[in-house]
């Protein structure tokens, strides 16, 4: 046999091991009675990747099933007509091609959702997900990630930031930092709703690169119009945001990001842009000069920009890095909030630290309390301050008037510890101990504070309220943890009879009443020990003055306040 004869025989055998078929029926199980469904795939029997010519056959409400001459290995997809409606097998982010590698390979399927119509509880996900239609990008439409703040209130406002390449894991890296950084403890930046937009794919093809044209031609524009006309506006009408939105993006998003810093409709406060390029620059659209323009002649409300560098990334991202830093150095705009940022990591590993930096660099003015001097200053400042930065409608908590007590404490301001206890009490901040609800300031604790600035006369009569208050919205741990202030208050002003008067009640309420572990001893002891030498010392009530100093002598104990001797010897 020649040669010849044998190589044809060869690639006669090949093309039959490589073009044979097997009649294989394929199944899947579907989320709703409802359902059609499509299968596309890699050969004609399949569509060849046509979403809506192959559909198959409804046996029964939630099976359907199709029979076909398949050649291996055969990859398929399950649609309801298009590609917007893709079936989710395993989970949102990971929803590669079904593949069968022989007629022996799995042939059932479980459809969990529909692109277009995600159930995220269905699929385990702690986020939203819903199918926004669109007249302007391919495919009619994008899915979109609404990551909510755990204790959403529709009655409060939320910014809002945007984050594109929504189907990576950029979006779980910044949903987590935004949920920690807000959560209680921490509570370092505002509860924020993050919505991330997945790309897709139309005729088998990633939208990405084109929803994110770094040259900004049509389909560039166009996801721009989804972005500023459809998507913002949507996410508004649907939740209740405050009006301030950030833009995240990475790589091609990054540098799109200049674009829509350009454009004067640009419905973003704050842009964050991690490795990002200049192409724009390259291909004579004059981005770069534009920008530094916009950067040196803005004049709108407060705006926040951060740019990411990697040591490791391609050298035409770190330089452009750098002509953003030049470009802010240049020209310093007050109104606009620049930071760049040089890490040492490569093109994806610098994602999860640049998103914390940056993330804490837009909110950088949220909460900082020190920047005011006075309490007047906070009280009257701080709301219209977060409102006009971020849309927020603060609602004070104890936390932001704390750092005021110390601010009273060194200048023995008076006056502005009136107006800090009224506000707390207009505000209901303070956390009662005993009532277990939120009010004003408790008048032990007010007592004390106005003893130790000096008001003693102010300090006396909360002392005095306090004791008809114990057990009511005094605890009695507190009033009793405080009693020196009040003993010594009353001593400076010298009125001895009143401070008698408050001594013989307190000393009967913890003769009836628990207040320490050791059936209140120490303090019954301290109070008779008080009562005795009060009474001594100022010739008042020397009937309480005796009955006190039975009690010491016939209940001592070793104590710091006095010795047995020392009160045998006490003259009433």
């Amino acid at each position: 046999m020649s040669k010849k004869t044998i190589t044809l025989k060869i690639m006669l055998l090949l093309t039959v091991m490589v073009f044979s078929q097997t009649t294989q029926t394929i199944k899947v199980i579907v989320p709703n009675k409802t359902d059609d469904v499509y299968i596309t795939g890699n050969q004609e029997a399949l569509g060849n990747w046509n979403p809506n010519q192959v559909k198959m056959e409804k046996i029964s409400d939630f099976e359907r099933s199709i029979t076909v001459d398949l050649s291996y290995p055969a990859e398929f997809k399950f649609t309801k007509g298009d590609w917007n409606s893709e079936g989710i097998i395993k989970e949102l982010n990971n929803n590669p091609n079904q593949k069968l590698e022989s007629s022996e390979s799995k042939n059932i399927f479980t459809i969990k959702g529909w692109s277009n119509a995600i159930d995220g509880e269905v699929l385990g996900l702690d986020y939203q997900v819903e199918f926004l239609p669109s007249q302007y990008v391919l495919g009619g439409g994008r899915q979109i990630k609404i990551a909510l703040p755990n204790n959403y209130d529709p009655k409060k406002k939320y910014p809002v930031f945007y984050i594109t390449d929504g189907e990576w894991r950029n979006f779980g890296v910044a949903k987590n930092y935004i949920e920690s950084m807000a959560g209680e403890p921490y509570n370092i930046i505002p509860e924020t709703i993050l919505v991330g937009i997945i790309h897709g794919s139309s005729n088998g093809e990633t939208n990405r690169n084109k929803d994110l044209d770094v040259l900004y031609e049509e389909s560039g524009q166009q996801f721009k119009n989804f972005l500023f006309q459809e998507l913002v506006p949507h996410i508004n009408k649907q939740y209740s945001t405050s009006g301030f939105n950030v833009m995240i993006g990475h790589s091609n998003g990054a540098e799109y990001n200049h674009y829509l810093f350009l454009e004067e409709d640009n419905p973003f406060g704050g842009f964050i842009s991690i490795s990002t390029n200049f192409f724009g620059k390259r291909k004579n659209k004059d981005v770069d000069t534009r920008m530094a323009n916009v950067i040196k002649n803005y004049n709108g409300d407060n705006f926040y920009y951060f740019v990411a560098n990697a040591k490791f990334d391609s050298p035409d991202r770190i330089q452009a890095g750098d002509d953003y830093e030049k470009m802010y150095s240049k020209n310093p705009n007050p109104k606009l909030q620049f930071q760049k940022k040089f890490y040492e990591k490569d093109h994806n590993s610098v994602v999860p630290p640049a998103l914390f930096d940056a993330i804490s660099f837009v909110y950088k003015d949220y909460k900082q309390l020190e920047k005011y001097n006075t309490f007047y200053d906070l009280r009257d400042n701080y709301a219209k301050d977060m409102k006009a930065l971020y849309g927020l409608d603060i609602e004070f908590t104890f936390s932001d008037v704390q750092g005021v007590f110390g601010q009273i404490f060194e200048t023995k301001d008076e006056k502005q510890l009136d107006a800090l206890y009224a506000f707390i009490e207009k505000h209901k901040l303070f956390p009662n101990g005993v009532t277990q609800k939120p009010g004003g300031v408790d008048a032990m604790n007010q007592g004390n504070l106005y003893y130790h600035i000096g008001a003693f006369e102010k300090s006396a009569i909360k002392f005095a309220e306090a004791l008809e208050q114990i057990n009511i919205t005094v605890e009695p741990m507190v009033y009793f943890g405080n009693f020196d202030s009040l003993v010594d208050c009353f001593k400076k002003l010298k009125d001895y009879k009143k401070l008698m008067e408050i001594l013989i009640k307190s000393r009967d309420f913890a003769a009836t009443n628990k207040v320490y572990d050791d059936g209140n001893k120490s303090i019954l002891l301290k109070l008779n020990y008080l009562i005795a030498s009060l009474s001594a010392e100022h010739n008042i009530a020397k009937k309480e003055g005796k009955k006190a100093k039975q009690y010491c002598t016939e209940n001592y104990f070793k104590n710091k306040l006095f010795t047995l001797e020392e009160m045998n010897q006490l003259s009433i």
